[in-house]
């Protein structure tokens, strides 16, 4: 899991629900002070109140870790959106095309990803991919002269840019594989499910 950002940080705390206790018990301090209640030692008063609310209430683990996954996700698919952004004018549009179906596949498995449900081995395939391989052949590509990449042949007869549909579609091949074997997984989870249903709810006929 990545490191906690200075961003996420200030999400933690102000959705933190002792953040919003502490600001509820100020606020009623406050409150008091309008009201003629209470004059000296106001601004303490209402410090103390905060404090009070901040510590007297556990932290939520459950957000910090929802806003966790959700950071990391955002991470993962805005980095290869940000890679078809600005690739997208420099590579021929059948790389495009792959780019983008290699995308909703991944925007499709981050959510189960970050969630824990895809086996590890998976996982790291996954984040390899998107995070490493895509870029690097893409980059790759975008060094040469268009020129160059589209007219000459460097391997086994083929061009350039021959070569890095090869390689996106070898990429998306794996990708694919993997969300089947999510899908699948899903989907026999479902046939339990419907055989468990079945089981309890079907009518037992008592008479022979």
């Amino acid at each position: 899991m990545q490191p906690v950002t200075l961003k996420m940080r200030g999400l933690l705390f102000l959705y933190s629900t002792q953040n919003l206790v502490g600001c509820l018990l100020a606020m009623g301090g406050l409150g008091l002070f309008f009201s003629g209640l209470i004059a000296d030692w106001w601004f303490p008063i209402v410090v103390g109140l905060y404090a009070v609310g901040w510590f007297a209430v556990p932290g939520d683990k459950e957000l910090e870790l929802r806003i966790r996954n959700e950071t990391t996700q955002s991470d993962l698919t805005e980095g290869i959106e940000e890679l078809i952004d600005k690739s997208r004018s420099k590579l021929p549009q059948e790389a495009v095309d792959r780019l983008l179906q290699i995308r909703d596949v991944v925007v499709a498995l981050a959510p189960k990803l970050f969630a824990g449900g895809i086996a590890m081995n998976s996982s790291i395939s996954l984040l390899n991919a998107v995070n490493r391989d895509l870029p690097e052949t893409v980059q790759n590509y975008l060094r040469l002269p268009a020129a160059f990449a589209t007219l000459h042949v460097i391997d086994n007869g083929k061009t350039c840019k021959q070569l890095l549909i090869d390689q996106l579609d070898l990429l998306s091949g794996q990708l694919s594989k993997i969300a089947e074997s999510v899908y699948k997984e899903d989907a026999d989870a479902l046939v339990v499910n419907g055989r468990f249903l079945q089981e309890k709810f079907h009518a037992v006929s008592f008479i022979g």
